[in-house]
């Protein structure tokens, strides 16, 4: 364990500091592997800093010959409990539906909202946990799962020393080439599912809810296994039809979800979105 330090809030107010003297030194990495981690740290413990109003706050850093990882650890409100109060949101997978989308943050003025979105996709392995649920992000996948309730929030990142993965990469999935905006978002619909069967309009609209931000969305549906009708009528007819510059893209759909899909999309005695926005159920 190259780092495992608990310290008072005061002791991280400057992530960069922190960075350079605890962190930086202790790590021998390829240039693109020490850049994700540099900008998975900062970003983290930024968060950390501006929302969690913590007391204490742990960092861990832990280097082998194959991998590095980090952990950080407050005693705060808990990033789900801070987005669920802010926004009046109904749930902490309520909070998470809407963190994962990106440019969501309680304080536009100092954070666009991108940096858990971004780090998420650039470690192998990154992890939430906080109030009762932990979410992984692992191989463009999402899990979430139940945990004992807990208080603050647990950020851990872990990436092979090994790999070949950059930021600009990650960057250049989500952002127009021309002005780097962060125009493209992923959403996996397991998240939505994780509170119970996808049936209904309104499961519907939160998972939609700030797509129109965004030119384009990928929705996953890996580890989705059935949707009901007016859960895919709302997804893919009738918010289409109200944002038609946003473009929605389906993928890691079974064929049962498959299915259900081309029957809302294939109703012809109703308006269907047309070449504005395309739907690539393949």
């Amino acid at each position: 364990m190259l780092i495992d330090r608990q310290l008072p809030f005061e002791a991280v107010k400057d992530e960069s500091r922190v960075w350079e003297e605890l962190i930086a030194p202790g790590l021998n990495l390829p240039k693109n592997v020490f850049s994700i981690c540099h900008y998975g740290f900062i970003e983290m413990l930024n968060n950390v800093i501006d929302h969690s109003v913590a007391t204490n706050v742990s960092i861990r850093c832990d280097r082998n010959d194959l991998q590095t990882k980090f952990e950080i650890i407050d005693d705060g409100i808990g990033v789900f409990e801070k987005l669920k109060s802010h926004f009046d949101l109904v749930s902490d997978v309520h909070a998470l539906m809407e963190l994962v989308k990106g440019k969501l943050t309680v304080a536009p003025e100092v954070h666009p909202g991108e940096g858990i979105f971004f780090a998420g996709k650039m470690f192998d392995r990154f992890m939430i946990e906080s109030g009762g649920l932990s979410v992984v992000f692992e191989n463009d996948t999402c899990s979430v799962h139940a945990i004992e309730n807990q208080s603050g929030t647990r950020f851990s990142m872990k990436i092979a020393n090994n790999s070949n993965r950059t930021t600009h990469d990650v960057f250049s999935r989500f952002r127009d080439p021309n002005d780097l905006t962060f125009c493209k978002s992923k959403f996996f619909i397991s998240l939505a599912a994780f509170e119970g069967e996808l049936t209904s309009r309104s499961q519907a609209k939160r998972v939609v809810a700030r797509f129109e931000d965004f030119k384009e969305v990928e929705l996953d549906f890996a580890a989705t296994d059935d949707i009901g009708q007016a859960f895919a009528d709302e997804l893919v007819r009738v918010w289409p039809l109200a944002h038609p510059s946003t473009r929605l893209r389906i993928v890691n759909a079974g064929e049962s979800v498959k299915k259900m899909l081309k029957h809302v999309m294939g109703r012809s005695d109703l308006p269907q979105p047309q070449n504005a926005v395309e739907i690539n159920i393949c």
